[in-house]
């Protein structure tokens, strides 16, 4: 009897133990930023600085799925898997292929992988194109979606515990 109760008590211990840590998981946000940022703001003087890329003339792509209410943030993110898969630093001319089943979104990106080879002061010469348009800004965009390794596991790991824990109770 005191066996049957040691045996059963520890298995239920274990269960306990098992529950508490797995239900403890929770998603972890993965942030993956594309592009630079310049310093702007009051008080801050900086003189322009030009950045000199190298720029391929093969197309690279980059796809990011996810729920068709976060298109500007799967944009973003297949944007950041396009520069990640090349190894560029930015992504000229980027053009987006948005595709829409029911909730899901699939979006492609193509572009122009490009790398900085090189950074200088702006000169003379190079202020009319600035003022023309010519020479652009890069934006930052950050992604904020869940990592999908995470969000699909936790879906399964509550009702496994709950379903071991059962099992468990019904075989004492």
């Amino acid at each position: 009897m005191c066996k049957l109760f040691f045996s059963s008590s520890f298995f239920l211990l274990a269960f306990l133990s098992f529950l508490v840590l797995a239900t403890s998981c929770a998603p972890v946000l993965t942030t993956k930023t594309s592009k630079t940022l310049d310093i702007y703001g009051g008080g801050v003087m900086q003189k322009t600085v030009i950045a000199d890329l190298d720029v391929k003339t093969t197309k690279v792509s980059g796809t990011a799925q996810g729920n068709s209410s976060q298109i500007e943030a799967l944009k973003r993110e297949a944007t950041a898997n396009a520069i990640k898969e090349s190894n560029a630093d930015i992504l000229v001319e980027p053009q987006y292929n948005i595709q829409t089943k029911g909730s899901r979104a699939t979006i492609t990106v193509t572009g122009f992988p490009a790398f900085y080879v090189g950074f200088h002061q702006i000169t003379k010469d190079e202020i009319p194109l600035l003022e023309k348009g010519l020479l652009v800004k890069a934006e930052t965009k950050e992604t904020g979606l869940l990592s999908k390794n995470n969000k699909s596991l936790n879906r399964f790991i509550l009702p496994g515990a709950l379903g071991l824990g059962l099992l468990l109770l019904l075989l004492l």
